[in-house]
C-alpha cells in the first residue's frame, strides 16, 4: 500500500481522499475499483464503495483504521472474492480492505508444529506448502480451494473434514487483529496447553469481521496420514444411501468426509450417471485405511465402486475442493443449514421433490441447499429447518439480511445485547464490517 518513493498511501477509488489533518490529497484511480468488484451477474453483488486499499503490514491496517473510525467511513476486509456467504461485500460509500498482498507463509515451525500466515494467504498454497513438508493442514470448506486463511478465521471454516477435525477454532493457536479502539492485538499462543483465562480468540474466529480485521494467523498442523483413499458410490435413491450409512454408522467411527450429493453437484467431482453420489475419504495409517475400504465396499455396491489413489487421489481431491468455485461460476447460491442427523432423510425428500440440488455432510447434518436466487425469510426450506430444530447457519451466511432477521429473532434479546455490549467496546462507531450479526 505504500510507495517507497513517494513515501504516501495510494487509494484506488473514485475520488480524492484527504488521509491526514493536512492538506495533502491522495490521488485515486476510478478505473481499477470496478475490476475489483464482484461479478455482477452474482448473487452478492457489491454496492459501489468508497474506495479500496492494498495493505502490506499490520501497520498499514492501523493506519487505515483509525482514518476510516475518525471518518466513520464503514469498513469491508477481503480476500480473495471466493465468498460464497457474502461476506466480503462491499456496502454502498464502504472502504474495502484487500488483503492480497499480505499472503506470505511467516514461518511453519516443524517442531511445535504450527504454522504462521498472513490473512491474504490462499489455503490451497497452505495445503502445497505443509503437505510438501509432510505435515496436515485439517481447515476445509466448500469454497476453501480459492478461500484465504483470513476468510477461513472470519466464516469459521469447517468443511467436509469437520465431524473427525472439527473447525477453525479449535485448529487456531493464535491471532493478531486490528481493530479502532486497542490498535494491533494478539490473542492465544503458541503452546498447546494455555488454558488460563479467558479464550478470547474464539469469539473473535467466525465473527466475519466485526469485532477486528485479522492480520497474522496462527494455525495447529498434524503429521501427514500414512495413506489417504477416497471412494465413490453411486446411489439410486435416497432409501439406498440411508440403508448404506446404517451400517456405516455401526463402525461407530468417522472417516475424514461422507458427502452424500445429487446428480448435478456430483458432476463437479466426476461424470457420473447415477442420481445420487457419496463421496468418501479415508485418511490414516495403511492398515487402518485398508480395514475401513473393505467395509465401506462391503456396503455400498463394490461392483460399481470407484477407488482412487496415489495422483488418482490428489486429482480427485482438487476437484472436490475447487466444488465452491465451480458452483459460483455457475451462479448458484450455496445455502448452507445444519439439521439434527436424524432429520436429514425426510428433509432431502423434500429437497427431492422441490427439485433442489444438495450436498450433504453426512456425519454432522450440515446441508448446502443450490439456489438460483437468494431466499426472502418466509422461504419453506428455512421454516423446515426451524422446526426441525436445526440452524440456518452452518459455518457463515449472517451477511445474508433474511437469515440473520431469522437468527436474531430465534436467539433472543439477551443475547443481542450481550453481543452488541462486546461490539461496542472495540468498535463503538460500528464500522467494521456492517450489516453483520446484530450490528
Amino acid at each position: 500500500m505504500r510507495l517507497k518513493k513517494e513515501n504516501r498511501i495510494i487509494f484506488e477509488g473514485l475520488d480524492y481522499v484527504d488521509m491526514t489533518e493536512r492538506s495533502e490529497k491522495y490521488l485515486l484511480e476510478p478505473k481499477k475499483i470496478e475490476k475489483n468488484l464482484f461479478d455482477n451477474d452474482t448473487y452478492f453483488r457489491d454496492e459501489t464503495p468508497y474506495s479500496i486499499v492494498y495493505p502490506e503490514s499490520s501497520k498499514d491496517v492501523l493506519d487505515v483504521l483509525i482514518w476510516a473510525n475518525k471518518e466513520k467511513i464503514k469498513v469491508i476486509p477481503r480476500g480473495s472474492k471466493s465468498s460464497l456467504s457474502g461476506g466480503a461485500k462491499a456496502t454502498k460509500d464502504s472502504l474495502v480492505i484487500d488483503f492480497s498482498k499480505m499472503n506470505k507463509i511467516i514461518e511453519m515451525d516443524t517442531h511445535d508444529l504450527v504454522l504462521t500466515v498472513e490473512p491474504g494467504t490462499k489455503i490451497k498454497d497452505i495445503y502445497s506448502e505443509v503437505e510438501g513438508s509432510g505435515l496436515y493442514f485439517p481447515i476445509d470448506s466448500f469454497s476453501s480451494y480459492n478461500g484465504t486463511a483470513g476468510g477461513a478465521a472470519g466464516e469459521n471454516y469447517q468443511g467436509m473434514r469437520f465431524a473427525k477435525y472439527s473447525d477453525t477454532r479449535l485448529n487456531t493457536m493464535q491471532i493478531e487483529l486490528v481493530n479502532p479502539v486497542h490498535g494491533i492485538i494478539t490473542l492465544g499462543g503458541k503452546t498447546v496447553k494455555n488454558v488460563s483465562g479467558y479464550d478470547a480468540k474464539i469469539a473473535w474466529i467466525g465473527s466475519e469481521g466485526t469485532l477486528g480485521i485479522f492480520t497474522k494467523l496462527m494455525y495447529k498442523l498434524l503429521p501427514l496420514p500414512e495413506k489417504r483413499s477416497i471412494i465413490i458410490l453411486p446411489f439410486e435413491s435416497l432409501d439406498e444411501f440411508f440403508n448404506f450409512k446404517k451400517d456405516f454408522n455401526s463402525l461407530k467411527i468417522f472417516v475424514s468426509a461422507l458427502d452424500f450429493m445429487s446428480n448435478k453437484i456430483a458432476n463437479y467431482i466426476l461424470k457420473v450417471d447415477s442420481k445420487y453420489l457419496a463421496f468418501i475419504l479415508i485418511e490414516g495409517r495403511e492398515l487402518e485405511v485398508e480395514r475401513l475400504k473393505q467395509e465401506m465396499l462391503k456396503f455400498g455396491k463394490s461392483d460399481k465402486a470407484q477407488t482412487f489413489e496415489g495422483e488418482d487421489f490428489n486429482f480427485m481431491y482438487e476437484n472436490r475442493l475447487s466444488m465452491g468455485k465451480k458452483t459460483l461460476d455457475d451462479k448458484l447460491f450455496a445455502d448452507d443449514v445444519t439439521l439434527p442427523i436424524k432429520a436429514c432423510p425426510n428433509f432431502l425428500k423434500y429437497l427431492e421433490e422441490a427439485h433442489y440440488d444438495f450436498l450433504l455432510h453426512a456425519q454432522d447434518g450440515g446441508v448446502l441447499v443450490f439456489r438460483k436466487q437468494v431466499p426472502s425469510e418466509d422461504d419453506e426450506i428455512y421454516k423446515i429447518v426451524l422446526n426441525q430444530k436445526g440452524s440456518l447457519i452452518a459455518e457463515r451466511q449472517l451477511g445474508m439480511q433474511p437469515k440473520r432477521k431469522l437468527f436474531l429473532e430465534r436467539a433472543g434479546k439477551i443475547y443481542v445485547e450481550l453481543m452488541d455490549s462486546l461490539k461496542k467496546s472495540v468498535d463503538p462507531n460500528y464500522i467494521l464490517s456492517p450489516d453483520r450479526y446484530v450490528f
